[in-house]
């Protein structure tokens, strides 16, 4: 047998497990909806509907987006009777901080799934790649997962389990939440029953490229900066 063999073959191995941990993780999220999802399709509206204040439909809202991570809450349903009930610009605002408090909610779940023997387990240098690769690429997909449901909740258990730095995972998904809430306040305020996904694609496509396009031009002007001092620094050495 080729050297190659007993590597490729680990190597194929370590991607099965890898898909298994990742269908694994979609089943956690999956499950509760196949169980009870028509249930709370049919309970939320009414809960929320039952609110006469502001204050307790804005905080009974929040609390069922931010349980959404782990029970089959309709998010789309709910985030629109937010913006009818407390107006596109209070309702926007709810739906963003519920999204926000969600994606923590996820975070810290996935923190505390046992990364070491899931590294063990997976292999090392692919669970080490994929880590890597995450963390480079979480600007993309946790900005793009936020609008959609299912890849919400399992991006952001998957940021909390590659140990996505908190810095940059919440900033971007505080600002794809604010997206999101505006989408649906804009959605409310033209009188849509529902988010248009003729309004919701553009953002989704435009939100990571625009990011992105701020990271570079910041990240030019830094290293820019740190170049400048750098070059007087030597400058004031090599001086007579």
């Amino acid at each position: 047998m080729s050297r190659r063999g007993p590597a490729a073959y680990a190597e194929r191995s370590a991607w099965w497990r890898l898909g298994l941990f990742a269908i694994l993780l979609l089943a956690c999220v999956l499950v509760p909806f196949a169980l009870w999802g028509e249930a709370f399709d049919r309970a939320a509206p009414a809960w929320l509907s039952a609110q006469d204040a502001r204050l307790w439909l804005a905080a009974l809202g929040i609390a069922l987006l931010v349980a959404d991570v782990a029970l089959p809450v309709p998010s789309s349903v709910i985030g629109m009777l937010l913006c009818w009930g407390l107006g596109p610009l209070w309702g926007g605002l709810a739906v963003a901080t519920g999204c926000l408090l969600a994606f923590a909610l996820g975070y810290v779940l996935g923190r505390l799934l046992p990364e070491a023997r899931l590294r063990r387990w997976i292999g090392a240098a692919l669970w080490d790649r994929a880590r890597a690769s995450a963390q480079r690429q979480a600007l993309w997909w946790i900005v793009a997962a936020r609008p959609l449901p299912v890849l919400a909740e399992l991006s952001a258990l998957l940021a909390g389990v590659w140990r996505v730095p908190p810095l940059a995972a919440f900033a971007h998904a505080a600002l794809s939440s604010c997206a999101v809430g505006a989408l649906y306040g804009a959605s409310a305020w033209l009188g849509l029953s529902e988010p248009h996904p003729a309004a919701m694609l553009p953002t989704m496509l435009a939100l990571p490229a625009l990011v992105w396009l701020i990271h570079r031009i910041l990240l030019r002007r830094l290293l820019a900066g740190a170049g400048s001092a750098v070059s007087r620094e030597h400058d004031r050495g090599v001086a007579p």
